[in-house]
């Protein structure tokens, strides 16, 4: 299993519309081939959020990124957001039910 996770830094008025956008596009991911899970995760305190997929391997993850269904997902992403985001990528290693 491979792991994608971007960390993203939002200004406080600015995530109740990050959250409404990830929820209105969220179903979007279900036919992309590989694709596992989806979580968008705000931290307690504010300010950050992760976006984490999984998928069945690497070569999954970087097909959807390099695919029309990452360009669908992201064409409503304004150039002048207020969102930085910094990508991770993890092998999984050992996971548990």
């Amino acid at each position: 299993m491979f792991v994608a996770i971007n960390r993203l830094t939002v200004p406080a008025e600015y995530g109740e519309h990050l959250e409404q956008a990830f929820g209105k596009n969220a179903g979007g991911m279900k036919d992309v081939a590989g694709f596992i899970s989806f979580d968008l995760m705000r931290a307690e305190a504010g300010g950050e959020y992760l976006v984490v997929t999984k998928w069945q391997d690497k070569p999954s993850f970087e097909a959807w990124r390099e695919g029309d269904a990452f360009s669908r997902a992201h064409s409503n992403v304004n150039a002048n957001s207020p969102v930085k985001s910094e990508l991770g990528t993890y092998d999984v290693v050992v996971s548990r039910p």
